[in-house]
């Protein structure tokens, strides 16, 4: 098959899984983009975490031109794959750190919680999203719903992060991320971080626009590679980017 033909081929693929999400999920992110909006009138936060490749959607949401200002990621490199390419496995699957990071974060009753992975079956997030829910925080999360719901939890309360959701974003992609058919039983072409992106550009939007609606200021970041958007977004750094 020439490159064309696998461009072609892996673009239609992840084109169909786009328009699902686009045809399902739109009051999904009006929802999540309500509570945010909510939190932020009444002087909270709004932070994301999200282990190995969904670290990228934190990521996604901060720091980036035309990105919300007051977003708080929880950024910590044991959870991308800067350290190792295991330890942020090895980390999602350990019960305990969960409460490590919401301690880190200062975390209070109001704030609003985006937890991001795929499968939604590891100790961590899971763990995460039953303290946040207990200390009065919104939890929105984002999975994989078609494996989420049939799969194994591996938090001992035998329960999927979806079990804990105020508001649950599905991915609406393949069973085990990568569906693009190689042959042999293979699977590739994962689809989560493309979606996940485009939810969190689209979340982002939609919170803009609704303090728009209210009259308010737009806490967005310019490109800094524009005339004068470096004193504006040092501006914003020092309203909402205070160190932890």
């Amino acid at each position: 098959m020439e490159s064309s033909q696998v461009m072609n081929a892996y673009a239609d693929h992840i084109g169909k899984i786009l328009e699902k999400f686009r045809q399902t999920q739109g009051d999904a992110l009006d929802q999540a983009a309500d509570r945010i909006v909510e939190a932020f009138l009444a002087k909270k936060r709004f932070l994301v975490i999200g282990s190995g490749h969904s670290h990228m959607i934190a990521e996604e949401f901060y720091a980036r031109a035309g990105g919300l200002a007051f977003c708080t990621p929880m950024l910590q490199n044991e959870l991308s794959l800067t350290d190792h390419p295991l330890k942020s496995t090895l980390i999602e699957r350990t019960l305990d750190m969960a409460s490590v990071y919401l301690e880190l974060y200062h975390v209070e009753a109001g704030d609003v919680l985006l937890i991001v992975s795929n499968s939604g079956r590891n100790a961590m997030p899971v763990e995460m999203a039953k303290l946040a829910k207990a200390k009065g925080l919104t939890v929105m999360v984002m999975v994989n719903v078609a494996q989420t719901k049939n799969i194994s939890s591996r938090h001992p309360d035998g329960k999927n992060l979806d079990a804990y959701a105020d508001v649950l974003i599905d991915n609406c992609g393949s069973y085990g991320d990568a569906g693009f058919d190689v042959g042999e039983g293979m699977n590739m072409g994962s689809s989560s971080t493309i979606v996940g992106a485009l939810a969190a550009q689209t979340i982002s939007i939609l919170v803009a626009l609704k303090l728009k609606e209210k009259g308010l200021e737009l806490p967005v970041f310019r490109s800094s590679n524009l005339d004068g958007a470096d004193d504006y977004n040092k501006a914003l750094f020092a309203r909402f980017c205070k160190s932890y």
